[in-house]
């Protein structure tokens, strides 16, 4: 529900909030309730003077989290109402239905919510499902997780036996000896790395993964993974350039081990599926065009140094517009049977970036190749 341009001509019309249908939240910047309707006050059985002024999580389960949700992907939500008498098991919980619009002229978000809540029976059945689904995906994921140590093991067995032999470690090879042994050692050396891939992005769906903020020196990063992907490289003959030069600001507070994890991601997607293009990889601090056209809002200042901007081109990958608009997307089905591991990789990063309150974006064309573009604040 597209709200937005009710409440900007609210002063001047004397929009009345109660004419809506829909219970209506005005939140400030830092998360607390300037106004409501009547309709809140209904659902939430309130007065007014007991819900303004207090922070919407305080009435809608993670609040604050399914709002950015909500507003990142311009979509709508269901989240439970926190309420009071909920103590009593015989009073059916409450469930919205959310959807929100931000305005940036008087820093406020407008939250349109509906009571979506079932019967008291139906939605007991929906909890013991939900219940149900949760476990039974929990389960698996700590099956998967415990048995990924193990899995990798014997691929990485595979990939190191095969190569030895190749080397000449068991005597001298026929030419289809050679050809069958070349074809194990590159087959197990491309599954071991889809399923760590899918493993990494199992572990982060699990939750397992917690971020550890800590102050380090961002070039120094580039640096060390710079020198373990030059090798690759050259032995490939993939013509490939960076460029920090315009990187002013190198002290950064976010979490080092997922800062690496992003930055060899992108160097992996190069050194595995480039074959005979250039790669690229740009890092420097975003415009503040960029960052306005983007809508970052950062501070008033828009402060450009507080943010990096990584650009990393690849000319020998091409997506079409089907596989861009599900690029982010772990279980489309791409016609070109793109490799697992680089969908969970993308996938990866979506999920990494938009943690750390980034944003990523990804362009491809013919005879161009394709763009990967992300920003990150610095701390």
């Amino acid at each position: 529900m597209k709200i937005l341009n009710y409440f900007k001509s609210q002063k001047e019309v004397g929009f009345d909030l109660n004419l809506l249908p829909d219970g209506i939240f005005v939140i400030e910047q830092d998360g607390k309730i300037a106004d409501v309707n009547n309709r809140v006050l209904e659902m939430f059985e309130i007065n007014r003077f007991d819900i303004i002024g207090r922070y919407f999580s305080s009435f809608v389960q993670d609040g604050l989290t399914v709002l950015n949700k909500i507003l990142a992907e311009n979509t709508t939500a269901v989240a439970k109402a926190m309420l009071r008498k909920e103590e009593d098991d015989n009073v059916p919980r409450m469930f919205l239905e959310l959807s929100a619009t931000r305005d940036k002229v008087e820093n406020k978000v407008y939250v349109s919510a509906r009571n979506t809540t079932n019967k008291e029976k139906q939605q007991k059945q929906i909890n013991e499902q939900y219940d149900m689904a949760k476990k039974i995906i929990d389960g698996k994921n700590d099956f998967i997780l415990e048995s990924s140590g193990s899995i990798l093991s014997s691929l990485v067995s595979i990939a190191g036996f095969s190569r030895a032999l190749l080397d000449g470690i068991g005597g001298i090879l026929t030419e289809k000896q050679q050809k069958y042994l070349n074809l194990i050692n590159t087959n197990s050396n491309d599954l071991k790395y889809d399923l760590e891939k899918l493993f990494a992005l199992f572990e982060l769906e699990s939750g397992r993964v917690e971020y550890k903020y800590k102050a380090f020196d961002l070039i120094n990063l580039i640096r060390s993974i710079e020198r373990v992907y030059q090798k690759d490289f050259q032995d490939k003959k993939i013509v490939f350039s960076l460029d920090y030069s315009n990187l002013t600001q190198r002290d950064c507070e976010l979490d080092a081990e997922i800062v690496e994890q992003i930055l060899r991601s992108i160097m992996d997607i190069f050194s595995r599926f480039s074959t005979f293009g250039k790669c690229s990889l740009n890092i420097g601090h975003p415009p503040v065009a960029f960052l306005k056209e983007r809508e970052f809002d950062a501070n008033d200042s828009l402060d450009t140094e507080k943010y990096i901007l990584v650009e990393a081109k690849i000319t020998d990958i091409v997506f079409n517009q089907e596989e861009l608009d599900n690029i982010f997307n772990i279980y489309y089905k791409s016609p070109n049977k793109r490799p697992i591991g680089l969908r969970a990789t993308f996938n990866m990063l979506k999920r990494f970036i938009t943690d750390f309150k980034g944003d990523i974006w990804v362009y491809s064309k013919q005879s161009f190749g394709t763009m990967i573009t992300f920003v990150l604040p610095l701390r």
